[in-house]
């Protein structure tokens, strides 16, 4: 078992969440990468980022420009034009044993009305059935988050620890870490 081939959605009050890419508005995603409120990210040309989505399990934020279309309500068959991209969030994985969560964000004017708890529902949603997730990782460094991820994730911060006594987690910054 692996993360969903086919695209997934979710709709709530004139939102719409969904995995499907060909959504996904790389120009949008960019300009959100320029701006200050993202500090972990920069904007990229739109040929590495379409690469970066291609190679990713996305979870695009839309909010629903024409509410009285019953499809864009419902989430089946949306056309991209009745869609405004206000978040996102993606899974860095393999699709079986790991995946990290990363670039999650809610445009600032969106904030504030549950939005990003509901991305984070999703996404436990679609990665708790997996029965061979050896590691769930992120790294966030805003205490807000840190709780909303152990609450609607069940996940906890990963001790420094002593290799002597068992495995530990490594890293590298690469040269696209901005903090």
């Amino acid at each position: 078992m692996s993360l969903p081939s086919e695209p997934r959605n979710w709709t709530k009050d004139g939102f719409l969440i969904s995995t499907d890419k060909s959504i996904i508005s790389v120009k949008a995603l960019n300009a959100v990468f320029a701006q200050e409120f993202l500090y972990w990210a920069a904007a990229m040309p739109d040929e590495v980022l379409q690469t970066m989505v291609d190679a990713s399990f996305c979870f695009g934020l839309y909010k629903i420009r024409q509410q009285g279309d019953t499809a864009a309500q419902n989430g089946d068959s949306v056309h991209p034009d009745s869609l405004q991209q206000i978040g996102f969030a993606r899974l860095a994985t393999d699709y079986v044993t790991f995946a990290y969560l990363t670039d999650v964000y809610v445009l600032p004017e969106y904030q504030g009305l549950g939005l990003g708890g509901w991305i984070i529902d999703c996404i436990d949603e679609v990665m708790d059935p997996l029965p061979y997730l050896r590691w769930f990782t992120l790294r966030t460094a805003v205490p807000k988050s840190k709780e909303a991820y152990e609450k609607r994730l069940g996940m906890s911060v990963l001790d420094q620890g002593d290799v002597t006594k068992g495995a530990v987690m490594m890293g590298k910054k690469g040269r696209g870490n901005y903090v």
